[in-house]
């Protein structure tokens, strides 16, 4: 998916994860085989942010980030569009 523009994001139906210190593992348990995978630093950050207030609008969560990170959301957009659009193939999110 491109042009995240303000699609907003969730965690799939199918998906167990947890999370101790800045990793998540998540696992989409609507696939069979499927292996957890490992979302660390800011990658766990947008996972969590996800996760508290899922469905979030992509440009909330990129405003929440910028603030987070206090950095400019042009300078980490496309780094995010990217993880969100890796996690929906994954079948972890849903948008």
């Amino acid at each position: 998916m491109s042009g995240w523009g303000n699609t907003a994001v969730r965690i799939a139906d199918d998906v167990a994860w947890t999370s101790g210190g800045s990793r998540v593992v998540a696992m989409d348990l609507a696939t069979p085989g499927a292996a957890p995978f490992v979302l660390e630093t800011s990658a766990a950050v947008i996972w969590e942010e996800i996760a508290a207030d899922g469905p979030i609008r992509t440009r909330e969560l990129l405003d929440r980030l910028s603030a987070a990170f206090e950095i400019d959301e042009d300078e980490i957009r496309a780094d995010v569009e990217a993880l969100l659009s890796d996690l929906v193939t994954r079948g972890l999110l849903a948008a």
